[in-house]
């Protein structure tokens, strides 16, 4: 159903990356939304925000640029770098159940091209 909602009217004509972005991640939480609160909540920074009080949760979201996920209580984080973005994507949609096709279909219409890093191997 992903490959699909990509390549609609409504998804395409979106321009900018963030927009597709946040528009993914709507789209998973509209169409999978206990998987998609079950992912969000085990998030590994998901646990520090339990402790805060309402204006220190404003002022991180503020400082993280966060929108709001439409349709969702959640919010996205927009100072994160591309390759965080893409892991994020590519764990998100894995859980989910997409094949890894669609997972690198999705990443390439996000433009978060896989990149290739070499490391040297000690002997």
């Amino acid at each position: 159903h992903l490959l699909f909602h990509l390549t609609t009217r409504e998804f395409t004509v979106l321009a900018d990356p963030v927009d597709r972005y946040l528009a993914l991640l709507a789209w998973c939480a509209k169409n999978y939304p206990g998987d998609f609160a079950d992912f969000i909540s085990h998030q590994e920074s998901g646990l520090r925000f339990l402790m805060l009080n309402r204006d220190e949760i404003n002022e991180v979201r503020a400082h993280n640029q966060a929108r709001q996920i439409d349709g969702t209580q959640f919010w996205a984080v927009m100072t994160i770098d591309d390759a965080t973005r893409r892991r994020f994507v590519c764990r998100l949609l894995e859980f989910i159940g997409c094949h890894d096709e669609t997972v690198t279909h999705a990443c390439r219409a996000l433009g978060l091209a896989e990149t290739h890093r070499f490391r040297l191997l000690s002997a």
